[in-house]
C-alpha cells in the first residue's frame, strides 16, 4: 500500500479501519472460551492477535495470508488450564509468534535458593491489566498501539510489573515491542526473561536459512553438540528428530543492536528480529523439526536456558534492586521479495 498522508486517507475512507485498525473481542469455544483477544492490522498485509489474558503475548501473526509462526496442538487456551509442575508449562503452550518466559525464572526446571522452579516461569500464564488500545496520527504516520501491565506478585516474595507496549505503523511491516520490568517491592529480585518466538511453516521449510550475529555458541545437550555442524540445516519433518537448543552470546552493531533472521528465498519471504543487546545480551536457538511440532525458535533473552541454579552458580544471574527498572526492546521486521531478502542478508557474514 502506498503511503497516505492524513488528508489523503481521510479523503478516501469513511473510517480508518478500512485500511488499518485494532479490535478487541472475546473468544467463545473450547479451552479458549472467555479469553480476551485483540486483533491488529496495518493495511499492508500484516495481521496479528494479542492475548491480554496470556501476558499480552502475540498468539499469531500472518503476512498477506501466510502464517509466520507455529501453532501447537494446544491452541489458544486460558490461564486456568495451566498447573504448576516441572514441565507443565508445555501443556498450556500454544506456540504463537511470541510467548514470554520469566520473570524470576526461565529455562529448565530446577531448585534454586531453596525454591522449586518450573519450566519457563509463570508470567505467560498471567492475565494482564490496564489494557489499552489506541490509534493515532503522528505527523503523517498512522499508528496502532497496544499497552498493558502484567504483574508477578506474591506476599513475602517478588513484586514485579511488566509494562508492555506493542506498536505498528500503517503501511510499514515492522512490529515494535518495548517491555519495561520494574521491581515494585523492597527486596532484590532475580530477573530472567526469554522471548520465545516461534517460526513455522510455510516460512519454515527445507529452503529456509537462519542468520544470527553472535560470537559464541553453547549446545545444551549431547545431541545438540553432536549436531552442531548442522545447526543451520532445516530438514523435512521427522518423527525421530530430538528437540535441541543452542545458547549464544550476541554481537551488537555500533548502535547496540543484535540481529537474528529466518529467510526463505524460494518463498520470497523472511523475518528479522532486531533487538537491543544492552539488556538482551544472549540468544537461544530452539530447533524442533518433528512432524506436527515443526518449529524453530529465535529467542532474544537475558539468560541461558540451563536454569536459575546454573545461572547463580555461574554468577550470570541478573537481579533487579528495589524500585529499579530495566527496558527490553526489539523489532520484528517482515521481508517480502528478492530485494528485501538480499538487503536483510547484508548484515551477516554467512548463514548458520
Amino acid at each position: 500500500m502506498k503511503h497516505l498522508t492524513r488528508q489523503a486517507a481521510y479523503e478516501r475512507v469513511g473510517r480508518m479501519e478500512q485500511l488499518a485498525g485494532i479490535k478487541r473481542y472475546v473468544l467463545q469455544d473450547g479451552r479458549q472460551r472467555g479469553v480476551h483477544a485483540v486483533d491488529l492490522w496495518n493495511g499492508d498485509g500484516l495481521y496479528m492477535t494479542i492475548l491480554p489474558d496470556r501476558a499480552s503475548d502475540i498468539s499469531s501473526l500472518t503476512f498477506r495470508g501466510r502464517s509466520l509462526c507455529w501453532l501447537s496442538g494446544v491452541g489458544i487456551s486460558g490461564p486456568e488450564f495451566w498447573h504448576k509442575g516441572d514441565f507443565e508449562w508445555d501443556r498450556n503452550f500454544g506456540g504463537g509468534m511470541m510467548a514470554t518466559c520469566g520473570l524470576t525464572t526461565a529455562g529448565l526446571p530446577c531448585v534454586d535458593d531453596g525454591e522449586k522452579l518450573m519450566l519457563h516461569g509463570e508470567i505467560s500464564n498471567t492475565p494482564s491489566e490496564e489494557v489499552n488500545c489506541r490509534s493515532f496520527w503522528k505527523e503523517d504516520g498512522y499508528y496502532l498501539q497496544y499497552t498493558s501491565k502484567t504483574r508477578q506478585v506474591r506476599p513475602y516474595g517478588e513484586n514485579l510489573c511488566l509494562t508492555r507496549e506493542i506498536t505498528v505503523k500503517m503501511g510499514e511491516n515492522v512490529v515494535y515491542v518495548k517491555d519495561t520490568v520494574e521491581n515494585m517491592g523492597f527486596q532484590e529480585s532475580p530477573l530472567m526473561l526469554i522471548y520465545h518466538m516461534n517460526f513455522g511453516y510455510p516460512l519454515l521449510d527445507e529452503q529456509a536459512k537462519l542468520y544470527l550475529t553472535a560470537d559464541a555458541c553453547f549446545p545444551t545437550s549431547s545431541w545438540a553438540e553432536e549436531s552442531l555442524p548442522q545447526i543451520g540445516v532445516i530438514s523435512a519433518p521427522d518423527d525421530t528428530y530430538k528437540a535441541r537448543a543452542y545458547n549464544h552470546t550476541v554481537l551488537a552493531d555500533d548502535q547496540g543492536f543484535a540481529y537474528a533472521s529466518i529467510l526463505n528465498e524460494s518463498l520470497g519471504l523472511g523475518a528479522t528480529i532486531r533487538f537491543a543487546a544492552d539488556n538482551l545480551n544472549k540468544f537461544n536457538l530452539w530447533k524442533c523439526l518433528q512432524k506436527r511440532n515443526y518449529v524453530v525458535g529465535l529467542e532474544p533473552c537475558n539468560c541461558r536456558t540451563w536454569g536459575r541454579d546454573k545461572a547463580r552458580e555461574n554468577k550470570d544471574l541478573v537481579f533487579l534492586k528495589p524500585m529499579e527498572r530495566k527496558e527490553f526492546y526489539f523489532e520484528l521486521h517482515i521481508h517480502q521479495g528478492a530485494e528485501e531478502l538480499e538487503q536483510a542478508k547484508q548484515r551477516y557474514k554467512t548463514c548458520l
